[in-house]
């Protein structure tokens, strides 16, 4: 331990050193306020015996200064000072010192303290220690996520979202999303397309929806219908997932020649088509369990077809929009996101959803992952 006795009297220096020779401590000297501050820059001690009646720089204000300056070790100070000088101690005490020894010095007690202060120094080193291996940890961790992150976003590829048919809104509640949205234009007049939502938060919600998209955009590049890229999608998910894990998802192909909707919904919300007039004209509701839950043979494929007669707009949604958290610890729920929904206007719904939730969410609080998608049926 590295001590630093501060003190104009030569002798109070002599008699302090030969008190604490036996310590087997590093012992350093400044005969002033100035000098000490000096010292502690240059030699960081870990404890500094302070007088306060020195010329040049006082205790006091030699105490303030190195409180001031920024250093990840807390030293201690032990204001040395006259018993009958009560005034300095407080004042010494009030700008930072830790402790006080009077003068004339007790040898057992100024002993005991040096004691008691290098117990404190060297829990504040192992403290200090594992703060910086936390710190290398953490900075460690946040390369490779970053590197995970990069590595996801090239697998989920979102570029097929770029069409002037849609408009979407993920908003994660960690890095990364267990919501997915893709899409993939086969012909001008027919658009395949999917929400996903992952159970859990995070990576390992994540996780699963790599699997998702890669399959979707892989049956719908080989041109098979949705039923067999769910039934696709479900037989993987069932045998890579751990138990009690699944995916929660819709598919589904829209054709503006035919005006036709087909969609598998498994675990998501209503999925309703509005009207310019914000009436719903109908429903995908969801008929199926999620993905990843059902072996082949008790899985069901099968879709709802449905025809649009009049210009309208599909929305698609994760149940983590109704589940947001407001600071009363409140879901906005079904009844108040429809409401909200149908307040939306045509065209902008997505900027409506997202005014909706930023007005109700308590942003402190862990929220579940946000998707929406709207699809154009003109």
């Amino acid at each position: 331990m590295k001590i630093l006795i501060v003190d104009d009297q030569k002798v109070n220096r002599l008699l302090l050193k030969k008190i604490l020779a036996k310590t087997d401590s590093e012992l350093l000297f400044a005969e002033n306020g100035l000098e000490a501050v000096n010292v502690f820059r240059q030699d960081s001690p870990d404890l500094i015996l302070m007088d306060m009646m020195m010329p040049v720089m006082d205790g006091a204000e030699a105490i303030q200064k190195i409180r001031e300056i920024k250093t990840e070790k807390n030293v201690q100070i032990i204001v040395i000072s006259a018993l009958s000088d009560e005034a300095s101690v407080v004042k010494g005490l009030n700008l930072g010192a830790n402790d006080y020894i009077g003068k004339p010095f007790n040898a057992i007690i100024l002993k005991a303290k040096i004691d008691a202060a290098q117990r404190v120094t060297l829990l504040q080193a192992g403290l200090l220690e594992n703060k910086q291996r936390l710190q290398e940890y953490h900075n460690e961790n946040e390369r490779e996520l970053d590197f995970s992150m990069a590595v996801f976003e090239k697998l989920i590829a979102q570029s097929h979202l770029q069409d002037p048919q849609l408009d979407y809104w993920i908003k994660p509640s960690r890095r990364f999303s267990g919501d997915l949205i893709s899409a993939k234009r086969v012909s001008d007049s027919q658009l395949y397309f999917i929400l996903a939502d992952s159970t859990g938060h995070g990576l390992s919600a994540a996780l699963p929806t790599i699997i998702v998209s890669q399959l979707f955009q892989e049956r719908v590049k080989e041109g098979v219908s949705i039923s067999a890229i769910v039934k696709k999608i479900n037989t993987r998910l069932k045998q890579d997932l751990p138990l009690g894990h699944f995916v929660a998802l819709a598919v589904g192909m829209i054709d503006t020649e035919k005006q036709s909707i087909e969609i598998w919904n498994g675990g998501l919300p209503p999925l309703p088509v509005l009207n310019k007039s914000n009436k719903v004209i109908h429903s995908f509701i969801s008929q199926h369990v999620s993905c990843g839950v059902l072996n082949k043979k008790f899985f069901d494929a099968s879709t709802e077809l449905w025809h649009w007669t009049e210009e309208s707009e599909l929305f698609l949604c994760s149940d983590g929009v109704t589940d947001v958290v407001n600071q009363e610890g409140e879901l906005l729920g079904d009844d108040a996101f429809m409401e909200g929904l149908l307040n939306t206007k045509p065209q902008n719904r997505i900027h409506g959803i997202k005014h909706l939730v930023a007005q109700f969410i308590d942003p402190k609080q862990e929220q579940d992952d946000v998707s929406c998608l709207v699809i154009n049926c003109p």
